[in-house]
């Protein structure tokens, strides 16, 4: 178990290294060139570990478009919100946005399949909803929420949301097929449409002109996401999920931290109180969760 947490809070770290990262070069590399170069990378690392994966059930030919679609959902559209959402406003705002995933995937899928949404988990989703009312409130109210701000929360938003319906769509075919084999063929789907957006964006340099730190940025942002998913893989199939999905709260934490180190950006009080809430929200999902497995292992 403390392995498996270990992997969840390396995870944690990972995307709010990612998220200030893509904010240091999305501008000079480019919205989807930066997508497709992650995925990219990210697919090399993991497909030596899927032809490795012994399955006994081959996927079948009717279910490899639903995949490859929620595939272009969850690696083409989310990632390339993300890199929109970085764009135009800072990591800090973005990772606490995308923090709340785990809260609306339990949302998306009361909505879609009816399940019953504990208590604790309803006071999760009120707390984490007031963190970004705050978030939102604060920032407008001090006057540093502009138009830019507003679309590069919106864009974040939109990701959150992309995640949480695939999230909640992709549960049986990982169930059937197995998670790497399932992930390895979703994400080389969505290298096509952000290697069309690439080629159709007009933003970002050419790589000849690319600075040294940009590259390495660019396969770190890449390489650390094919370890992270691995990573949070062995943590799902260790530990109780709510408890590892509680992780993400990292994330954040990480952002502001890396922004404060490395790109000279201070959080505001609201960006501060938002952060508060948001890992309050996500650490009374953990719980309950871990509460509810322990009662159903007696």
């Amino acid at each position: 178990m403390k392995l498996a947490l270990t992997a969840a809070a390396a995870t944690g770290v990972q995307v709010g290294l990612a998220l200030v990262a893509s904010q240091a070069v999305v501008a000079d590399v480019g919205v989807g060139r930066l997508g497709f170069l992650r995925y990219a990378v990210a697919l090399l690392f993991l497909l030596p570990f899927a032809l490795r994966v012994k399955s006994s059930t081959p996927i079948k030919r009717r279910d490899i478009l639903p995949v490859a679609l929620l595939g272009i959902g969850q690696f083409g559209l989310l990632i390339a919100f993300i890199n929109l959402a970085v764009l135009y406003t800072s990591s800090v705002r973005v990772s606490l946005v995308f923090a709340t995933l785990p809260l609306v995937t339990l949302g998306v899928i009361w909505i879609l399949f009816r399940t019953r949404v504990q208590r604790a988990d309803l006071a999760a989703i009120v707390l984490t909803v007031l963190g970004v009312t705050i978030l939102l409130g604060g920032d407008a109210l001090t006057g540093s929420l502009g138009g830019t701000e507003l679309a590069g929360l919106a864009y974040a938003g939109l990701a959150t949301l992309t995640g949480a319906i695939c999230s909640a769509l992709y549960k049986p075919y990982l169930n059937r097929y197995g998670v790497i084999k399932v992930s390895v063929i979703a994400m080389a789907a969505s290298l096509i449409p952000l290697g069309i957006m690439a080629l159709l964006e007009g933003g970002g340099l050419p790589m000849a002109n690319w600075s040294l730190k940009t590259g390495l940025l660019v396969f770190f942002i890449g390489l650390s996401s094919g370890i992270g998913y691995l990573l949070w893989l062995y943590a799902l199939g260790n530990a109780p999920a709510g408890l590892v999905t509680a992780f993400l709260a990292l994330s954040p934490i990480t952002a502001v931290a890396s922004s404060i180190l490395y790109l000279d950006s201070l959080p505001s009080q609201s960006q501060l109180a938002a952060l508060i809430l948001v890992i309050g929200g996500l650490l009374a999902m953990a719980f309950a969760n871990r509460s509810a497995t322990t009662q159903s292992s007696r």
